[in-house]
């Protein structure tokens, strides 16, 4: 159920924008931005905004599967680490500036998704600790 409304939400999303840009004339000012400012030709330039839709639909969908599988705060974790990987990679692969506001959310998203992990992970020591613990009674009972 999660997936297909996920589904139908991209569906929507998809069909208004495109009905957006074909009302406002998006698609022309696309196929002169390929032509004229993409550096590596028009048939790269529609390459990548193809390979970027795919991902984005891709990753949402990953997302939707996620919340459905696990909760809506695992996937919410999940894409707050992202967003901090999405800005290292922008200043990586396009060279952006670096600055203050930056710095800080990359430092949020890192140190809120650590937290998360160190929180499960002793939410999942103490759950072991109780069943060595119970298992120990059972051992005693049955040795009385």
């Amino acid at each position: 159920m999660v997936v297909e409304m996920q589904m139908v939400m991209e569906l929507a999303a998809t069909v208004l924008a495109t009905l957006g840009m074909i009302i406002d004339g998006g698609f022309s000012a696309i196929k002169k931005e390929g032509k004229n400012v993409f550096d590596l030709g028009e048939q790269a330039y529609w390459l990548t905004v193809v390979f970027n839709v795919v991902t984005w639909q891709v990753c949402f969908m990953g997302t939707a599967g996620m919340v459905f599988l696990t909760s809506s705060l695992t996937g919410g974790v999940c894409m707050t680490a992202l967003m901090a990987l999405n800005v290292l990679g922008g200043v990586i692969v396009y060279g952006d500036n670096f600055g203050g506001f930056k710095v800080i959310s990359t430092l949020l998203c890192v140190w809120g998704f650590s937290s998360y992990l160190y929180g499960l992970h002793m939410k999942i020591e103490d759950e072991e600790q109780k069943n060595e613990d119970s298992t120990e009674i059972d051992e005693q009972q049955f040795v009385l």
